[in-house]
């Protein structure tokens, strides 16, 4: 069960690793955008094109974060699943049964 844990917690930790990674990233890129923007002299029309363009990163940004978490928790889920009938296999074979995973019982 420990060592299940362990690889858990590893492949979860290298998910927090890319996901901040990729964050730093995008808020280097928007913070590295508007300071070059700004440099030069913008007329109202510029301007207005900054701000969408910023929207539209924002947009994109949300959009991103989203799918990523929602892969994140796809991975989990099936590492735990995973988790709990390599457990629950181990538990049944213990008491020398056989885990059948339809009914999620021990039989034998």
């Amino acid at each position: 069960m420990n060592n299940i844990a362990t690889q858990t917690t590893f492949s979860t930790a290298g998910m927090t690793k890319k996901l901040s990674l990729a964050a730093t990233f995008f808020v280097a890129l928007v913070v590295s955008s508007s300071s070059f923007a700004y440099q030069f002299d913008v007329d109202a029309q510029g301007e207005q094109a900054i701000k969408e363009h910023h929207q539209l990163m924002d947009q994109h940004m949300a959009s991103a974060e989203q799918e990523y978490s929602a892969e994140l928790n796809q991975e989990f889920d099936k590492q735990l699943e995973t988790a709990e009938s390599k457990f629950l296999d181990q538990k049944c074979e213990q008491r020398g049964m056989d885990f059948d995973s339809q009914s999620e019982v021990c039989e034998g």
